[in-house]
């Protein structure tokens, strides 16, 4: 029995447990080193039950523990602040038990703990969930814990604000609710691989329905939190509106592809201008019928004419520009067809071309005229780009109205195009189908855009050997 005694005595130190008994019955109070340690006293300091009590911040809430133990003799257990002899703040477990015979308390005994170091860090992990609530609650930014199974833990108001919601009713949805399918399949993804450790974090710009049905254009950055073993506990989501940057974006690439087809009327219709006036020029040199002479001429003033219309119309462009305006107006496309083939007839002289023009003279559609001019040209002269050797150019221009849009149509005899090989990079910038020391792969790529920018569509049909048919359609 006494070596189980000592066993006890030598154990309860490892422990950190410290151990009181004051027998009433005897008088003695026994304190063991490890509630001496604690207290910070010497180990010849003698304990009396009064005395101390008064280590404690609050003595009375040991006597009524106390009291409470002896009156109903159950362990009774609590959490107390003391101050040691060297003026050390502390907390502690202390456990009490009372032995009470015939109504009247023989002994109290129990154990004394020293939980400081517990209780800061406890503290101090409070305190950051506490900062951490606070960021989060008043983020700028749109915030959510997301359960590992995709249901909301915790969101704070900017994300509830940023889609229209009260927490209430933000809560009744899932996030893949709030996500646009075209975007949630990529959401999940990544998810999946932050849960299987393949990625640490991700970021993607995803659209999400606000309450009112239109659309928010976010940046998504998702973390995962795990536990000290590892284990996935949930995910962090920051959700930042990027709807304005979207919207300057697109304002920039409209900007880009407006500058993009501005250069290019730029270079190619003057280019075709020029072209034709130096041809017409030449032929004017080298032409010794002097009715030819005069006939020439007149070409030539007007495509002078015409050339001073195109640079007019390339100020109306920057003007459209500088005013963020369509710049749409009502052209008929009999006249603007007949302007392009004067500007070409140089071109359409030299190789004997055949040109038809099937278009009733008061059929009007809504468009830019320099773009038209610009489309027509590009079509145009790739007749004469793509001639097919063994047969003298033959061109169709047609149009016709249906009772929802205008449709015209380019017509050619050329080298034509293998669509079933070209087909899906017909539009491509920098595609070319043919070998030819001007083709840049720049020309339909412009069309298509011109033609889309004002609303409209574009296709073609061909046959290798035969021809090209390009067919727009006016909104």
């Amino acid at each position: 029995m006494q070596s189980k005694l000592d066993l006890y005595q030598r154990v309860t130190p490892l422990a950190g447990l410290g151990i009181f008994e004051r027998n009433f019955f005897s008088g003695e109070f026994y304190w063991n080193s490890v509630i001496r340690k604690i207290l910070d006293v010497d180990e010849n300091f003698s304990p009396q039950l009064e005395e101390s009590l008064k280590f404690y911040k609050n003595p009375q809430e040991v006597r009524e523990l106390i009291d409470l133990a002896i009156h109903t003799q159950v362990p009774q257990t609590k959490r107390l602040e003391l101050i040691t002899a060297k003026n050390d703040l502390k907390w502690v477990t202390i456990w009490i038990q009372a032995d009470v015979l015939d109504g009247k308390c023989m002994r109290i005994y129990g154990t004394l703990q020293d939980i400081t170091k517990e209780i800061k860090l406890q503290r101090l992990l409070e305190e950051r969930e506490m900062r951490f609530s606070k960021a989060f609650d008043h983020a700028p930014i749109g915030m959510a814990l997301v359960s590992l199974q995709g249901g909301w833990i915790k969101v704070n108001r900017s994300l509830c604000n940023l889609l229209g919601y009260d927490e209430e009713g933000f809560l009744q949805h899932t996030f893949q609710d709030f996500t646009h399918p075209e975007d949630l399949d990529s959401d999940l993804k990544q998810l999946q691989e932050l849960l299987h450790g393949t990625i640490n974090t991700y970021s993607m710009e995803k659209r999400y329905f606000h309450h009112d049905g239109r659309i928010i254009w976010a940046l998504l950055n998702v973390s995962l939190v795990h536990d000290e073993f590892g284990v996935p506990l949930y995910f962090v989501s920051q959700i930042k509106d990027i709807t304005e940057r979207k919207k300057n974006s697109e304002i920039i690439r409209g900007q880009n592809s407006r500058l993009l087809n501005f250069a290019h009327i730029v270079s190619h219709n003057l280019r075709s201008h020029t072209g034709n006036i130096q041809m017409l020029t030449n032929m004017i040199i080298t032409e010794d019928d002097r009715d030819e002479q005069m006939n020439l001429i007149k070409m030539l003033n007007v495509n002078a004419g015409n050339l001073l219309d195109t640079l007019s119309n390339l100020n109306e462009i920057v003007k459209v520009h500088d005013n963020g305006q369509a710049g749409k107006v009502s052209v008929r496309l009999e006249q603007e067809v007949q302007r392009v083939i004067d500007i070409l007839s140089a071109t359409i002289m030299q190789s004997e071309a055949q040109v038809d023009i099937i278009i009733a003279k008061d059929l009007s559609v809504e468009f830019n005229p320099a773009y038209l001019e610009s489309i027509l040209i590009n079509l145009i002269s790739n007749t004469f780009k793509y001639r097919h050797p063994d047969r003298t150019p033959r061109i169709i221009i047609t149009a016709k109205k249906t009772p929802s849009q205008v449709l015209l149509s380019v017509q050619d005899n050329g080298l034509g195009i293998d669509l079933n090989l070209h087909g899906h990079k017909l539009f491509g910038m920098y595609k070319t189908f043919h070998r030819h020391p001007d083709a840049r792969g720049m020309g339909l790529f412009l069309v298509k855009n011109q033609v889309e920018a004002m609303g409209g569509r574009i296709w073609a049909e061909s046959e290798p050997g035969t021809g090209t048919t390009f067919t727009i359609e006016f909104e």
